[in-house]
C-alpha cells in the first residue's frame, strides 16, 4: 500500500520587498526590476521558542532580508492526515482546519511583518494520506484530477489565511524524488517522464485558486532542484530541471509539441514567475555543470533562455521571470563529509550573488538557512550529518565568516598586473549606501583604497589600482564584511 500511495505522489522533506508584489518581467528598454533577498529557515522559524524565533527574525532584518520564506505543510495543517478516508470538511476554508495547526505560521507571518519583511509561503509537502488514496483500476487520469483538485483546495485555504503574503509557491522541487513520485514511468522498455505532468495538473488547478483568494500576491511555479537525470533509469530517479520544464510545457528537446495523452489538452502554463534552486553543491559558483539540462548557479542563463523560448511558443501565459528562492553551500566545519570550507563559503556566496544578478529576468536571490541544523543520531558520518549545514551561523549560534559576507558582499577580479575590479553589495539599508573598500597592510592594519556610493539597489562596481594578491574587505558604516584574500 505504501508504494501504491507513492505511485501518485509521495508529496514528500527537504525543505522576491513590498512594492515588488505583482511586478512582472522587464519590458525591452525598461529599467531592470528590483531584486529582493529571500531567506528560508523553517527549523528556526516554525519549530523554536518564541524568543529564538524573534532573535532569528531580528538577525534576518539586520542582514537586509526582504522576504521570509516558510512552508505551509499540507499534512501538518490538514485534519486527520493519516486517515485513509477524507474527513468531512470544507478544505478551502482555513477555519475548517485545526486552529492550533496554523499557530507557527501565524506567528512568523505577523512577526516578520512587524519587522518590515514580507512572507513568501511554499504550499508544499507532504500530502495527507486521504489525498493520495489508491484509485480504481484504469482510473489513472481521474486519479490525477482528484489529487490536483485536493491540492488546489488546500492551496486556496492557505491563500485565504494569508492574503497579504507577498508570494505563494506551488510545491517544492517537483523534479526531486524526495518530493514527488513517480518521477518516471515505464512505457515498454523505456522510462518516460511522469512528474512534470502530475505537477502541471497541480499548477493548473492551484494557480487560479490562489489568485482568487490572494489577488495581489505573486504565484510562483517550478521551485526546481538544480540537478537530475536527462534520461530516467527508474521511477525514483530525480529529473534534470530543463528536462522537467520541457516536459511540463509538453515539448520535446527541439521544442516541438509532444503528441502523448498527457498533452492532449495542453494549456499554456500559468503563474507569475519560475522559482529555481541553483545549488552548485561541490562546485564553485562560476563552474558550469557539464550536463546540459542541469542548472547550477553558473547555468542560470540556460533556464532563463528556455523560459523565454517557451513563452515565444505560447507554452507559458507570460514571459516568466526567474526567482532564485533557495541556494547555499554546506560547509566543513561542521560537517566533515562536505568539501566546502567556511572560508570558501564566505567567498562563494558573493560570487554566486554577482552571477545571479547578471540575469536580466532575475527577481530574487536566496539563502537557505540562517543556522546549521544539528546532527542526527546514526551509525555513520554521512547519516549523522544527513541534514543541512548551509547556515550563516553554526548550530550554537556563532557566526560563520559567511554571515559577514552575506550582509556586505565583495568580489575581486584581477584586471592586469596592478589593478583589481571590484563588485559589491551593501545588503542592509535602502537607497544609496556608503561603501568603502579597504586593504590589509603588512602590519595587519586596514587602509581605505576606495569609497563609493552604491546604486539604489545597494550594488556598486569599480576598478582600483591595487596589488591583486592583497587581502580586501568591504565596510559600510560600522559593519565590516569578510576578508577576500587575493583577487580571482
Amino acid at each position: 500500500m505504501r508504494r501504491q500511495l507513492q505511485a501518485w505522489m509521495a508529496l514528500a522533506v527537504m525543505a522576491a520587498a513590498g512594492a515588488l508584489a505583482g511586478c512582472g518581467p522587464d519590458e525591452r528598454g525598461a529599467a531592470k526590476a528590483p531584486v529582493v533577498t529571500v531567506v528560508q529557515d523553517d527549523a528556526e522559524l516554525l519549530h523554536r521558542s518564541p524568543t529564538r524565533i524573534a532573535s532569528t527574525l531580528d538577525d534576518m532584518r539586520a542582514l537586509g532580508v526582504d522576504w521570509v520564506r516558510v512552508t505551509a505543510g499540507w499534512s501538518v495543517l490538514a485534519p486527520a492526515p493519516r486517515a485513509r478516508r477524507r474527513p468531512a470538511f470544507d478544505a478551502t476554508d482555513p477555519a475548517a482546519y485545526p486552529a492550533r495547526a496554523w499557530a507557527a505560521l501565524d506567528r512568523v507571518y505577523a512577526a516578520a511583518g512587524r519587522r518590515g519583511m514580507r512572507t513568501a509561503i511554499d504550499i508544499a509537502f507532504w500530502a495527507p494520506r486521504w489525498a493520495v488514496a489508491k484509485p480504481a483500476r484504469g482510473a489513472d487520469r481521474e486519479r490525477d484530477t482528484i489529487a490536483a483538485r485536493a491540492y488546489a483546495e488546500f492551496a486556496e485555504a492557505v491563500a485565504r489565511r494569508y492574503p497579504r503574503a507577498v508570494a505563494f509557491t506551488v510545491w517544492n522541487e517537483p523534479n526531486h524524488n524526495a518530493f514527488l513520485l513517480p518521477q518516471w514511468e515505464r512505457v515498454g522498455t523505456r522510462w518516460r517522464p511522469a512528474s512534470p505532468h502530475l505537477y502541471r495538473a497541480m499548477v493548473q488547478a492551484a494557480v487560479p485558486a490562489i489568485k482568487a483568494a490572494a489577488p495581489h500576491a505573486l504565484v510562483l511555479i517550478g521551485a526546481t532542484s538544480s540537478i537530475g537525470a536527462r534520461r530516467g533509469a527508474g521511477a525514483d530517479d530525480r529529473m534534470a530541471p530543463l528536462t522537467f520544464l520541457r516536459e511540463m510545457a509538453c515539448v520535446d528537446e527541439r521544442l516541438r509539441p509532444l503528441s502523448r495523452p498527457e498533452c492532449a489538452d495542453f494549456d499554456p502554463l500559468p503563474g507569475d514567475g519560475w522559482s529555481h534552486h541553483p545549488y552548485s553543491l561541490e562546485l564553485a559558483p562560476w563552474q558550469p555543470d557539464p550536463r546540459a539540462d542541469n542548472v547550477r548557479m553558473a547555468d542560470l542563463d540556460r533556464l532563463a533562455s528556455l523560459l523565454r523560448r517557451l513563452h515565444a511558443l505560447d507554452r507559458t501565459r507570460r514571459d516568466l521571470p526567474l526567482y532564485v528562492t533557495e541556494a547555499g553551500y554546506q560547509t566543513d566545519p561542521p560537517d566533515p563529509t562536505q568539501t566546502v570550507s567556511v572560508d570558501d563559503h564566505a567567498r562563494w556566496l558573493p560570487e554566486a550573488e554577482q552571477i545571479a544578478r547578471r540575469q536580466p529576468s532575475l527577481r530574487s536571490v536566496a539563502q537557505f538557512l540562517v543556522r546549521d541544523l544539528p546532527q542526527r543520531p546514526g551509525t555513520s558520518e554521512r547519516v549523522r550529518w544527513g541534514d543541512y549545514q548551509s547556515g550563516l551561523r553554526y548550530v550554537d549560534g556563532r557566526a560563520k565568516p559567511a554571515h559577514a559576507s552575506f550582509a556586505l558582499a565583495l568580489t575581486a577580479r584581477r584586471s592586469g598586473a596592478t589593478q583589481v575590479r571590484f563588485w559589491g553589495l551593501v545588503r542592509p539599508g535602502a537607497g544609496r549606501r556608503d561603501a568603502q573598500i579597504t586593504v590589509r597592510e603588512a602590519d595587519g592594519t586596514w587602509r581605505e583604497i576606495a569609497r563609493r556610493r552604491t546604486e539604489r539597489d545597494g550594488t556598486f562596481a569599480l576598478t582600483v589600482a591595487a596589488d591583486p594578491s592583497a587581502t580586501f574587505r568591504l565596510r559600510s558604516g560600522k559593519r565590516v564584511g569578510a576578508a577576500v584574500a587575493g583577487a580571482r
